[in-house]
């Protein structure tokens, strides 16, 4: 009714990029950061990243380039991200060639709003035990503690702005 469209990020593994209505095991993506806010978009199935070409359209390659494949990422006051070629100077979108043609000049292309959110796939045993760098964590885990990981112990103390003494 409102003329909204929203759909997942797919990136499969023949290298196609595309949308779906719906989450699946090839919409799981690791954004991580390759410079200051610079990141780098990769399918968790496809072992791809999210690349643009030269027009604009997305594709997953198997080997990452920065000129390519880093993005820089604009956070929105809505909630959104945008994701911004380096090279092209254009937004990741998942709009056709048609649709970025129409656009261009006039502001946003559709479907260039991204919402990064946690999978509602559940991950198979397996695929998290390879996720898992050895040793991450000392054992025992200190469950009855406020820092059961000992990660602010290791860091010593933390002093805050909003905190007046």
């Amino acid at each position: 009714p409102n003329g909204l469209f929203s759909c997942f990020l797919r990136i499969h593994s023949d290298g196609a990029v595309d949308c779906a209505r719906g989450q699946s095991a090839h919409s799981l993506m690791e954004i991580r950061a390759v410079a200051l806010r610079t990141v780098a978009i990769k399918g968790d199935r496809s072992v791809r990243y999210l690349c643009m070409d030269a027009d604009g359209k997305m594709e997953g390659l198997t080997e990452y380039s920065a000129e390519d494949c880093a993005f820089e990422e604009e956070m929105r006051p809505d909630g959104y991200n945008v994701y911004w070629s380096k090279k092209h100077h254009l937004p990741v979108s998942l709009s056709s060639s048609r649709q970025r043609q129409l656009y261009k000049g006039k502001g946003f292309l559709p479907l260039s709003h991204f919402l990064p959110m946690l999978s509602s796939i559940p991950a198979e045993p397996e695929e998290l035990q390879d996720h898992l760098e050895p040793n991450l964590f000392p054992l025992p885990l200190e469950t009855d503690s406020m820092d059961p990981f000992g990660i602010a112990t290791k860091l010593g103390v933390v002093k805050s702005p909003s905190f007046h003494e």
